[in-house]
């Protein structure tokens, strides 16, 4: 089976693979990807069964971060295919850079409302996280304007 199936076989679970766990606030990931760091990689996990990417093709969806109704407001998460939440979905993109977070649930912009507004928690999330809504422009590209 070569790298690109879409079935890909099974790979045995990491030996330090933990249990799922609820989401909170004190796991939220960045929705920008911060610069690698030497010695430091970054997780791409799945956040609800905790499995790590099998292949190229879920290693890039994987990548995707997802903002989440948490206990104390919005936070990110990652899931690989077979764990993403249900409900609304909207796909936040800089103009520029053509980044950002996959909005969901309650967070998510409603088809029916005014030019598909966001809901006020996912926009005071966003600005504080750096986002300049209007465009929508990134806390990364938005210095350069």
């Amino acid at each position: 089976m070569n790298a690109f199936s879409p079935s890909p076989s099974p790979r045995p679970q990491h030996p330090g693979t933990q249990a799922p766990r609820a989401l909170d606030s004190t796991s939220a990931r960045p929705v920008m990807a911060s610069p690698a760091r030497p010695g430091r990689e970054q997780s791409l996990c799945c956040d609800q069964c905790g499995q790590a990417p099998a292949d190229p093709l879920q290693q890039i969806l994987m990548s995707a971060v997802w903002l989440v109704p948490g206990p104390t407001g919005p936070t990110t998460a990652r899931y690989c295919r077979t764990c993403p939440p249900a409900g609304p979905i909207t796909d936040l993109t800089c103009l520029r850079c053509g980044d950002g977070p996959l909005l969901v649930g309650d967070l998510a912009a409603d088809p029916a409302g005014p030019d598909d507004a966001l809901p006020a928690a996912a926009q005071q999330w966003l600005t504080a996280a750096g986002w300049r809504l209007d465009g929508p422009v990134c806390p990364d590209c938005r210095p350069r304007l």
